[in-house]
């Protein structure tokens, strides 16, 4: 499984949680204490920040390397300032390649979108199931083979109808929707998804049938200059990390950061047993 990361706040240095931090996300790449499969993410990473005070497209740097052997992230992050920032390091699925096209994070207009966790069976039927949901300019737009990648581009299908109740309700929609599908074909959905954009950030941590991935959450601490974060792990060994709880929603934004249960409703099918 892959590790990610958010932050909304004071403006910091994206190397704050790349790479400077206790346990940032580059020790996290090495030193995983809580994934379940590895304790090494080595198949790429990226990081995506917005400009202060503007709601614009983000920008995102992003490479197939360990970030622990990357030049750029140990040269340009200290460098780049924001008070809204995603990342994410990557320990690619079986069965999906690693390249460019297929590491997160994914822009998405003026969001950032990136997932940890999978949906199975992956790759397969699956997919094109979720392809047949997707509005024609969304499915146009996908690059890669990954179901983080598909799951983005029917969040962005759903934000439409939507509208305006807005990215938590397309949230909710997108995980119904995935979820029933993965039942359909016999499988399971795992996913903790971090939804960013320069006002805030939504994340999700869920999982059905099986427990859900692990995500902390910080806000009010002053060696983050009260700023609120969601990590998978901890990013520092400090007081006030909480674990979020399965089937939450946290909304960060000026009002600070606050959880909601995600509320979904019912799975249509009961998922199958195994011969």
């Amino acid at each position: 499984m892959c590790r990610i990361a958010a932050y909304y706040g004071p403006p910091v240095v994206v190397a704050r949680l790349l790479n400077e931090a206790q346990h940032s996300l580059e020790d996290q790449s090495r030193n995983a204490r809580e994934m379940s499969d590895s304790s090494v993410a080595g198949d790429g990473w990226g990081i995506g920040w917005f400009a202060q005070g503007e709601r614009m497209r983000p920008g995102l740097f992003k490479s197939i390397l360990p970030l622990w052997s990357d030049e750029n992230a140990k040269t340009a992050a200290h460098a780049l300032v924001s008070g809204s920032i995603v990342g994410h390091i990557r320990l690619a699925s079986p069965g999906v390649e690693v390249c460019l096209t297929n590491t997160p994070l994914y822009p998405l207009g003026e969001y950032l979108w990136t997932v940890n966790g999978s949906l199975s069976p992956w790759p397969g039927p699956l997919a094109k199931a979720m392809r047949d949901r997707l509005d024609p300019e969304d499915e146009a737009a996908i690059r890669g083979s990954t179901d983080a990648e598909i799951l983005g581009a029917l969040w962005r299908t759903c934000l439409r109808s939507s509208l305006p109740r807005g990215e938590a309700s397309a949230l909710r929609e997108t995980l119904t929707i995935a979820r029933n599908l993965a039942f359909d074909h016999g499988g399971e959905i795992k996913v903790n998804i971090i939804v960013g954009h320069a006002s805030g950030f939504l994340a999700v941590r869920y999982a059905e049938p099986d427990t859900p991935n692990s995500l902390y959450a910080l806000s009010g601490q002053d060696r983050w200059g009260g700023g609120v974060l969601v990590a998978s792990e901890p990013l520092d060994d400090g007081p006030g990390w909480k674990s979020v709880e399965p089937g939450s929603l946290i909304v960060a934004d000026a009002d600070g950061l606050r959880s909601e249960p995600l509320g979904l409703a019912r799975a249509r099918r009961v998922r199958r047993q195994s011969a």
